[in-house]
């Protein structure tokens, strides 16, 4: 049996995140709610109520979709990034696996809120999991994209 390569999995689960949370931005869009407006709220006449802690999230979430088009921007972004585009290919942020972490940590951040992307956040928390794991295990990445060196051919 195989050594399991770490970075190659975490790819693929940011190659899933990314399209799950892009569709779910789309929906968030048009269906607005924020995800933890149960902690604290009330029930009222038209339904919970977050709590005035919460005025925030309602603000960029709900009134303004802010936090939904962050997150369809990250979610174009890490397809665009991990099923890479030709101006990605070879650059020292596509090669870096210090940057992936610090990118999927953030995405995962910015999905949280959103009721619609909360579950797919965890799929970015698994994969800055996995590309830390990659990272410790001294892992690293290829240069993807670039044609192979044949030797003896010139």
């Amino acid at each position: 049996m195989g050594k399991l390569v770490w970075h190659d999995w975490a790819r693929l689960l940011a190659l899933a995140a990314g399209s799950y949370v892009a569709w779910a931005a789309v929906w968030a869009c048009a269906y607005r709610k924020f995800f933890w407006d149960f902690v604290g709220g009330t029930l009222g006449p038209t339904g919970l109520i977050p709590p005035p802690a919460a005025e925030f999230f309602v603000k960029v979430i709900v009134d303004a979709p802010i936090l939904p088009v962050i997150n369809l921007l990250n979610g174009l972004f890490t397809l665009a990034f991990e099923w890479p585009l030709p101006f990605f290919i070879g650059s020292k942020t596509h090669n870096s696996l210090v940057f992936r972490v610090v990118l999927y940590s953030w995405c995962f951040l910015a999905a949280v809120p959103v009721y619609q992307t909360a579950f797919p956040s965890l799929f970015y928390l698994i994969t800055t999991l996995a590309y830390l794991r990659s990272l410790g295990l001294g892992e690293s990445l290829k240069e993807s994209g670039k044609p192979a060196e044949q030797p003896g051919r010139v």
